[in-house]
Parts: structure tokens; sequence; C-alpha cells
């Protein structure tokens, strides 16, 4: 006799919620209110949670949150306000949950919470990763007292810091008292042994020294990002490369008046031999230089040539013919590459996963060559190239569907039409993302996408004014994000998505002039699972509709209104308290 599912054990129950889709964590609310049972399940398997500031103005605390889920292993601070960060902290660092949390992200911040790091250190020692990025006071003393509360991070992020100072700043404190400086480095490393990770890109007072510490010291490091470090030359480089045994990935700019264009290897036969990711944005490139990693002989899988000068073709072509099991290629803004280059360099991508070409002169030949030549490429970017202009007649030979194809970015293409995006749909049987955004000459094409690419989940048409809806098919779809904002998009076209779209979670319709309030309360109604919706800009909304929508919707997180001036503070505080934040972006 079969069981019944009340019969069936725990861990059963565990396989089943595992084996939801890749966005698991957003089902479980759902999923919690059917039984007490399923309550105290998806609370032990949720491993990530973010808490906002909403929380503290609704509950005065995270206190009950951080008890209901004990098992977390990422928590995302970033964008809690400074004061409440210091709290939360503290909160976190006396709870159960300090003794399992592995990652935590701080960044946004105006300063570091020091004694918030130092509580939740002395109680926990698994600690592996540290975002700390876009922190507008970052300072030497920082980085060490991050390194001495917390010794056995492996990963760190302190990029790109939001410094802001005034005259009289630099007058009364010493440099290293502002921004970070290569003692900071130094101090940093010589405590972080397991340090495997880290990037400290956009710290201009960086120089080569903070390569060498990071290099002597850390032993397992394996990935550095030192994007517009603008003092740190080519020599720190080939010496972080050559006394690196494990470096896997680097990440930097090239200027070639401060580092050269010389090999990245000191010695090509023992330097960087464990590397797979070389990422060079905004550089100049020389031919050499990229002939100098193809005869270096290392296990390349990814290279980003984004916004780079300096190289040819032949250069990329000797590249990809000796590396030819590359996984992600970004070549964007490349002004020589041509439809022709594309199909010679294609034989050499079977490997290819990812491949970013913004920015380029390439027409829909080079973007169906890609599909029909590399089988198991998922994830294509071609945003603001040709695609639609010039188009000669589609053949056979790209009717070949590639059901790897997953992710499709083709938006601010002004030549895409209606009949090229079908077709590239009709070989993309899989996809479940497309952004056509900015794509002026799209108007029906999006019906015949929808059915010929059922399995679309996210869908962008963002400042497309001729497309009025989704199409009269009236099958179901799987649509859970749609970014309709500035489009073309009418009441049939909403109705339509409120019959259609039952799994809805998202929807940007800001500046639709052409909805009314009648189609937005039948999305509202129909859609059951919506979370989160724009209608900012929208001229022919009732005000009232607000409140209607929260309390009709109970699923509403956050609602972004016609006029932030048509809900008053007291109103909005009402209104988080039943679980949905009403803000202006």
């Amino acid at each position: 006799m079969a069981q019944s599912y009340e019969e069936l054990p725990e861990e059963i129950w565990e396989l089943i919620l595992k084996g939801l889709d890749d966005d698991r964590h957003s089902e479980f609310e759902s999923l919690s209110l059917v039984c007490k049972r399923l309550l105290a399940l998806t609370n032990r398997l949720r491993l990530r949670f973010t808490i906002v500031d909403q929380t503290y103005f609704i509950h005065g605390t995270v206190s009950p949150l951080i008890h209901r889920f004990r098992h977390l292993k990422t928590l995302d601070l970033s964008k809690l306000k400074h004061d409440n960060l210091e709290t939360a902290l503290l909160e976190v660092a006396h709870s159960s949950v300090a003794l399992n949390l592995e990652v935590l992200d701080i960044s946004n911040q105006d300063s570091i919470p020091i004694e918030g790091l130092k509580e939740l250190g002395l109680r926990n020692r698994k600690i592996k990763v540290l975002k700390c990025a876009n922190v507008i006071k970052l300072r030497d003393d920082d980085l060490i007292s991050i390194a001495k509360f917390l010794p056995d991070l492996e990963e760190l992020d302190v990029s790109f810091p939001r410094h802001k100072f005034t005259t009289s700043a630099f007058r009364s404190h010493s440099i290293s008292e502002l921004m970070i400086t290569d003692e900071g480095i130094q101090g940093l490393s010589s405590r972080l042994k397991n340090l495997t990770k880290i990037n400290i890109s956009m710290n201009h007072l960086l120089t080569d020294n903070s390569l060498s510490y990071l290099s002597s010291n850390c032993s397992r490091l394996q990935e550095v990002s030192f994007i517009d470090c603008t003092m740190i030359t080519m020599e720190g480089v080939r010496f972080l490369l050559d006394n690196s045994p494990n470096i896997t990935s680097i990440s930097m700019c090239l200027i070639s008046n401060l580092h050269g264009t010389s090999s990245l290897f000191i010695n090509p036969t023992t330097s960087g031999k464990t590397l797979h990711s070389l990422h060079f944005k905004d550089s100049d490139i020389s031919y050499e230089f990229l002939d100098a990693i193809t005869k270096a002989q290392i296990p390349l899988k990814s290279i980003c040539l984004s916004n780079c000068k300096g190289y040819t073709i032949d250069g990329i072509w000797n590249l990809l013919y000796t590396y030819q099991s590359l996984e992600f290629l970004d070549l964007s803004k490349n002004d020589s590459l041509t439809d022709t280059s594309i199909t010679s360099l294609s034989h050499y991508l079977h490997h290819l996963v990812s491949i970013k070409l913004n920015f380029c002169k390439l027409t829909s030949n080079s973007l169906f060559t890609l599909i029909k030549n590399c089988p198991l490429l998922e994830d294509i970017e071609m945003k603001n190239t040709d695609l639609g202009k010039k188009e000669h007649t589609f053949t056979s030979v790209y009717k070949t569907p590639n059901s790897s194809i997953k992710f499709l970015n083709l938006s601010r293409n002004a030549h895409l039409t209606d009949e090229c995006l079908i077709k590239i749909a009709s070989v993309c049987p899989n996809l479940k993302f497309l952004d056509v955004s900015s794509c002026s000459g799209i108007t029906f094409a999006i019906d015949e996408v929808l059915k010929s690419c059922h399995k679309i989940t996210h869908l962008g048409i963002q400042d497309c004014v001729g497309v009025k809806n989704l199409g009269l098919n009236m099958d179901p779809l799987k649509l859970k994000k749609v970014f309709m904002a500035r489009s073309g998009v009418n009441d049939e076209g909403l109705v339509g998505i409120g019959v259609k779209c039952s799994e809805l979670v998202k929807i940007d319709m800001a500046g639709c002039f052409h909805v009314t309030t009648s189609a937005v309360k039948y999305v509202v109604k129909n859609c059951e699972k919506l979370k989160e919706i724009n209608f900012m800009g929208c001229p022919n909304l009732h005000v009232y509709i607000v409140d209607w929508m929260v309390f009709t919707r109970p699923s509403l997180r956050k609602l972004i209104p016609p006029s932030y001036a048509v809900t008053s503070e007291h109103q909005r505080k009402l209104l988080l308290r039943h679980g949905c934040q009403v803000c202006d972006k």
C-alpha cells in the first residue's frame, strides 16, 4: 500500500525540497505555510538570508529570524544602514547562527564594523568569505583588524572603496588612516595564511609591494583582482606569477606606458603553470603579449579582453587555436571583429560555455555561426551590435537547434527585426533568459518566441515601444520575471500576462503609458506569487491602488507606486507592517 505524504521520512522530504529549481529558496515561503512539518523543514534547509532595514522597523530586532534559520551559511547585511549593521552583527554573534556561518557580506557601508566582527570572530572560526566592497572609509587598520578577528578567512573583497575626503582630513591624518596602503596588505597577508582569493581593485595607493606580500605570505593564493590599481606594474605581476604556485586567476588593467606590453612570465616554463583565467579590461594588449600567453601552454579556460586595444585578429586566432578547451571568452568592444572572423574563430570553440561580444559590429550571421559550431554554449551576450543589419538569406545551415543555449542578451540592437528574432528563437528551444530591451524593431515576435521557447522564465522588453502584448497564445507560460518598462504594452497585453503567467514573481512596468487601473488589478489578483511590482510613472493609475494591492496580494514584498508622493510616510509604515516595502526605486 502506498504511503501517504505524512508518513514519508524527513530524509525523503529533504530530497524533494532540495530537488526544486535553482531558486528554491524563493519557494520555501509558500511551502512553509502548508503545515508545521514543512515549516520546520524549510527553516532547516534555508542556507542563505538577506537582512534589510525594514526588518528593524517592523521587529526592532533580527533575533526571531536568526533563531528561526539556525543553519544559515551565508548572511547578506549589505543592504543595512550602518547603525543597524552594528546591531545585527552583535545579535548574530550571540546566536547559534554564528556557529555555522561561512559567508558574510557587509558591503556598501560607511566603515568597517570592527566591534561586530570581533564578537563574531570570537564565536566562529568557520567564516571563510568576507565581502567589504564599496566601503566609504577603508583603512590599513581595518585590514589588520579583519585578519586578527577572522584569521581563517579564505576569500576577501575590499574592492572599489568610495573614499570621501576633505582637505582638513589630509592635514590631520596620515594617508594610512584614510586609505589602504601596502602596509595594510602586509599586515593582512601575514595573518591570513589560508587566503585563496582577494579583490583589491581600485585601491590606488597599492604598488608591486602588495603583490609581493600576498605572494610571499599566502602560499595557497589562487585568485587576485587588482583592476584600476595603476601603481602596480608588470614587474609586480610577474613576481606574483613566478612565486605563487597555486595561482589560477588574475584580473587587471594593462596600461602600456605604465606596465609595458612584454610577457606576463619571468620564466615561461615555470611561471603561472596553474593559470586558467586571465581577465584584462580597458587594456593595451600587443601581439607579442598574446603570443607569450600562447607559448606559455597554461591550462587556460577563461579569457577577457573587454575594451582592449592593440591586438589583432591573428593574435586571437593563435590564442584560440592553442587553447581549444576555452570555456569563457569576452571580446567586447572590438572594432576589428567581423562575421568572417567569427566564423573562422568558432571552429576552435567546441568547449565554449559563455561568450560576450557586446559593442562589436557583428550581424546575426555571427550569432547563428556560434549557435551551430559551439555545442556546449549556454550564454551569449551581443548587446549593441549590428544584429538585423545587412542580413543575408537564412540558409538551412543555421537551422540546427542548439539545446544548450539558456541565456541570450541581445539588448540595444536597433536593427534587430521580428523575423530575425523568431529565427534565433527557433534554434534555441531551451532558452530561459531573453533580453531584447531597447530593440526598437521588435513588435509581434515575442508571441512566436514564447511559443518556440516555452521554458523562458526571464524576459526583458524594456523600451520596446512596438511590443503591445506577449501574444494571443493562451497556453500557460513559465515567466517569473518580466521587465517591460517604457514598452508599448497596453491593457490587453497586461491582462494576457495575468492570464498566462501564474508563476510571475516580479514585473517592472515603469513608464508604461497605456496601462490602466483595471488591468493592473487583474494581474495582482491572478498572480498569486507576485512579490515585486514597479509602476512608477504610469499616469493612468488611481492613487488608491497602492493600499488595495498590498491588502489583496499578501505575497507582495516591494512596491514602487506611480509617484512616491501618492503615499504618506504614515501610510508607508503601515504597509511595511503588512510585509510590503513601498519605495521610490
